[in-house]
């Protein structure tokens, strides 16, 4: 091959000429590899700086017959004054020439490749040749070839325990995610990432700490449960393809079952827009309680307490956690004396530990034995022996327990509301515990985080840690009322019974609060008000107002006249059936016609059983329709605050307009709904789970505990927009 330099353009300053460097010879500025992969050849071109070459100059030939162009690059955007604007090739580019559908006659081809490029001075080279012989047998990626062979092989065996995903986080870093089906594991050590190109070259992966676990396959390894998130990092030339193949290897198993053979699956990555294009570079949705059941198994237990404790304090707020207040107060407020802010706290810390102690020690259990903690603690009868107890508490606030009962069972009452109630950190301690019944009302992603890794892992202690670290930071805002008790109580005086029966007619509300979960909502509406307007007569909202009355005595009035007109109308409301304490009056609205009346929350089909499932999302799948699916139960507290709050909130209604909605109503819980929630992975109501319009669930994208309607909207059109092939 001869090298021929032509110069087009000769209008070069020779001042210039003489600092410039030599120009190159045309196979030194434009150096060019071959790798045979046994189906094509890969070509690297190095190019020089001050050089340039053509993507449209580039043509293909084998054994004298050019072939279809295939798929380059794209290139840098130039014009200059050879060939006018075009794109070019610097530095380095590389791309794949396929063979294998060609005619061959013998065992080697001739590989032609026409090409042309320039310098910068102003200098463009001629149309250049260049020939290669290749032998078909040969294959200088035999690994790549056989990684490709293991893909079709194993490809049928693949059951969707491990779902691999690749997306480009910049130009030269890519995320490694998995989503691992319960009850498997994935080994680190057989992770590998491969480039289709074989030039690129990769890094090491960088992939999180692993569990240590122990098998019959592999001895002592790292391993990973749930989802895994990593990161590899490779060298890739600016002028490179949008989409870019990567064969990732890995292995796993099942829990003490068997140990499935190796996988490898071909993915592209798409580099377009990497910083703007989020579909092109879809990363898995992890569940908030599945981010926190992986920092659970595998970041520092500091950090995981923290965590939680951190979680706890956020779910003190919640409608939950709230009722321990009055609870605790009552407990302050009858020790009838001063008291200081270290016996505060202590009180207060006596009943937090009886609370966290307990939470923990049910949380355990109900993970390792199986049982559902949540609709165990809101079975009928326990709710009305634990409301009979606050009930209790509320009448020894109004020192009418006496009258209530006889003498010697009075006498007991008595004695053992001094005793444990008030008296002893044993009976602070136990009322904390009885309290810890509220607490598992309602689910939130930090407990199902934390039940997740000790059912699948059998992990106690970390996962008892992260449930215990959640309980103390629920109960810290109970820490802070307790220590500033000496300053927030009235010590002397009328004040102290009248904050007493304050925090008896607290203790009623926690009563009410807790039959409303097996009690019609209509007849919770009515206590409620009657309660309402119990504490509106405390507060002389029908009393006379004397002539010199002070501000405060005004003030008081006129809350007592405002909660007894509430209460009359949550009244008027009850008896209307009518259960919205917001808009107690909405049914008596005289200008309403019972014929055109309609819900206010959007509507769902009831199912049963996961015979019912399977059939709603065949019909649904027919429909092309996608499916939501909520679980439900009437003592459900986050439930109901889903129906009044979330479910009539028009964005919602939008969001939800093109879905098929159904409701698993687990009330019960028998076998049939347990082995419902079983198949699903659902600890508890309520939980939602998407399907997409094959019938197939958008894992990660479950919703548990109450969630904002605004918040809820934005969730489930982010769930609607995820693309058919990521679903699971």
């Amino acid at each position: 091959m001869s090298f021929i330099l032509s110069i087009v353009s000769c209008e070069v300053d020779e001042s210039n000429e003489q600092s410039a460097p030599p120009l190159l010879r045309v196979n030194e500025a434009f150096k060019y590899e071959l790798i045979n992969s046994g189906a094509s050849v890969w070509i690297k071109w190095v190019i020089e700086d001050g050089y340039y070459l053509y993507r449209n100059k580039l043509k293909f030939k084998i054994n004298d017959t050019e072939i279809p162009q295939p798929i380059l690059p794209e290139g840098y955007i130039h014009e200059d004054e050879f060939f006018g604007v075009q794109q070019i090739y610097r530095n380095e580019v590389s791309f794949e020439i396929p063979y294998k559908n060609q005619k061959i006659i013998g065992d080697e081809i001739l590989i032609e490749i026409l090409s042309q490029g320039c310098a910068d001075r102003g200098i463009c080279y001629p149309p250049q040749k260049w020939k290669r012989t290749i032998k078909i047998g040969g294959n200088d990626l035999n690994e790549i070839n056989a990684a490709v062979n293991k893909i079709y092989e194993n490809d049928s065996s693949s059951d969707n325990s491990f779902r691999p995903y690749l997306s480009s986080l910049d130009q030269n870093t890519i995320e490694i995610a998995f989503q691992i089906a319960p009850n498997y594991y994935l080994y680190k050590n057989k992770i590998r990432v491969v480039p289709e190109n074989p030039f690129i070259k990769m890094g090491s992966i960088e992939l999180p700490k692993g569990i240590i676990k122990t098998d019959q396959w592999f001895g002592e390894s790292e391993v990973y449960y749930n989802e895994l998130f990593g990161r590899v990092s490779f060298s890739r030339s600016a002028t490179s393809y949008k989409n870019t193949g990567f064969y990732i290897e890995y292995q796993g198993c099942l829990e003490n079952e068997i140990c499935l053979p190796p996988e490898m699956k071909l993915i592209d990555v798409d580099f377009s827009s990497v910083e703007n294009n989020s579909l092109s570079r879809f990363v898995p949705k992890i569940s908030e309680q599945s981010r926190l059941a992986s920092l659970i198994k595998s970041s520092n237990l500091w950090m995981v307490m923290f965590t939680f404790y951190f979680a706890g304090i956020l779910l003190s707020f919640t409608p939950c956690v709230l009722p321990m207040i009055p609870i605790l107060s009552g407990i302050l407020a009858g020790e009838g004396k001063t008291i200081s802010a270290s016996r505060g706290f202590t009180l207060a810390f006596s009943y937090v530990m009886g609370m966290a102690l307990v939470y923990t020690a049910a949380g355990i259990a109900s993970a390792l034995i199986g049982i559902q903690l949540q609709a165990f603690f809101n079975a009928p009868w326990v709710i009305i022996i634990f409301t009979s107890l606050f009930v209790l508490f509320a009448l020894a606030m109004f020192d009418v327990i006496n009258i209530e009962l006889p003498t010697s069972l009075q006498t007991q009452l008595s004695n053992l509301n001094s005793k444990f109630s008030y008296g002893t950190y044993a009976g602070t301690f136990f009322i904390g515990a009885i309290s810890s019944l509220i607490v598992t009302a309602c689910v939130a992603p930090p407990l199902i985080a934390s039940l997740i890794v000790i059912s699948e892992t059998g992990d106690i202690y970390r996962g008892g840690m992260a449930l215990f670290s959640m309980s103390i930071g629920m109960g810290t805002p109970l820490l802070i009322i307790g220590t500033s008790a000496g300053r927030i109580l009235p010590k002397i005086g009328s004040w102290m019974v009248t904050i007493k029966h304050l925090f008896g007619y607290m203790m009623l509300g926690v009563a009410i609060y807790m039959l409303s979960r097996i009690v019609d909502g209509s007849i919770v509406l009515g206590l409620w008000g009657t309660l309402a307007i119990l504490v509106g007569m405390s507060f002389n909202g029908l009393s006379h107002l004397e002539k010199n009355s002070s501000f405060i005595e005004k003030l008081k009035k006129t809350a007592g006249i405002v909660l007894i007109i509430y209460g009359a109308s949550l009244l008027l409301g009850s008896f209307s059936g009518n259960n919205n304490p917001m808009q107690p009056l909405a049914k008596l609205n005289i200008l309403q016609n019972d014929s055109t009346h309609t819900d206010n929350h959007v509507s769902f089909k009831r199912i049963k059983s996961l015979e019912n499932l399977n059939f709603e999302l065949t019909a649904a799948a027919n429909e092309n329709k996608p499916v939501m699916l909520d679980f439900y139960a009437d003592w459900c507290v986050s439930c109901k605050e889903m129906e009044v709050y979330t479910f009539t909130d028009e964005s919602v209604k939008n969001a939800l307009s093109n879905l098929i909605l159904i409701q698993a109503d687990v009330t019960l819980n028998d076998t049939i709904d347990q082995a419902l929630m079983r198949e699903l992975d659902v600890f508890g109501p309520p939980t939602i789970i998407f399907f997409n319009r094959n019938g197939r669930r958008q894992k990660g994208y479950e919703i548990v505990g109450y969630m904002k309607a605004k918040e809820f909207a934005e969730h489930v059109n982010e769930a609607l927009n995820v693309p058919e092939d990521r679903s699971i």
